[in-house]
This record gives structure tokens, C-alpha cells and sequence, in this order.
């Protein structure tokens, strides 16, 4: 399981460096980033090597920081792929929330990172059709 990490930051100047400056000065790594934005404010996701550390100082900085399982799966570089993937977890009926991709450098991949509504579901549904499922930050 990967936690991902979702932080509320006021559409403003200097909002998301003010993010990336506590990650920063606490030696935490940012492995992957995305941002969705609304009128007032975003959502930032992160992916952290340090995942309880960089919980706890964002929020101790008065951060509104909340915790989401996410699930991450490799793709194989060709057209399409990512397409199969959404495809086989349309028709198990299960619902994807967000959704963005990494470029591991370990896997020499690109990674498909996204939450739905039931990861032990969905990772099951994966797994039989033959995908790997990344379970530990340490793997990305």
C-alpha cells in the first residue's frame, strides 16, 4: 500500500513553494507531484519517501493535510496500455478519484498512480488480469 499524501493550498503566490520549502528543509523527498485546482484553493498530492514525517510537519505548520491509499501500477511504454488498464477496472464497475503517472527511474517506466473507491478490490482485479502492483514506496 502507498500513502499519498493530499494537502489544501490557497490559489495564491508562493502557496505551493511554501509546500515544497518544509519538504525541503526537513530532508523529505517529493517523489511525484499533482495539483487540481478550484476557484479558491487546490489539492496538492505527493508521493514522499517519508510519508509519517512529512505528514507530521506539514501539520504541525498548520497545513490541512489528509492521507489517501493510492495504488501504482507500471506501464509498458506503447500505445494504449493505459487505456487496457482503465479499461479492465471499468468493466470490474470500479471507480477511479484521481489520477496521475511518475517516471521511475528504478523501473525504467512510466507508473500509473491513482485512488479508487476499493484498493484491496481493485488491486485484486489487477492481479488477475496480470498487471504488478507497486505495494511500498521503496519500489517506486
Amino acid at each position: 500500500m502507498i500513502n499519498q499524501i493530499a494537502v489544501v493550498v490557497k490559489n495564491k503566490p508562493g502557496s505551493l513553494r511554501h509546500i515544497t520549502s518544509l519538504l525541503a528543509e526537513n530532508h523529505i523527498n517529493c517523489l511525484c507531484i499533482s495539483t487540481y485546482d478550484a476557484p479558491n484553493f487546490g489539492i496538492l498530492r505527493m508521493i514522499v519517501d517519508d510519508f509519517d514525517k512529512c505528514y507530521k510537519v506539514l501539520e504541525e505548520h498548520g497545513q490541512l493535510v489528509m492521507k489517501d491509499r493510492v495504488i501504482a501500477v507500471p506501464m509498458e511504454d506503447k500505445a494504449g496500455f493505459m487505456d487496457q488498464i482503465l479499461r479492465d477496472i471499468e468493466e470490474a464497475n470500479i471507480s477511479i478519484d484521481c489520477l496521475y503517472s511518475y517516471i521511475s527511474a528504478r523501473l525504467q517506466s512510466a507508473v500509473l498512480i491513482f485512488r479508487a473507491e476499493d484498493i484491496e478490490e481493485t488491486e485484486s482485479v489487477l492481479a488477475k488480469k496480470g498487471y504488478s502492483v507497486i505495494r511500498n514506496v521503496t519500489e517506486l
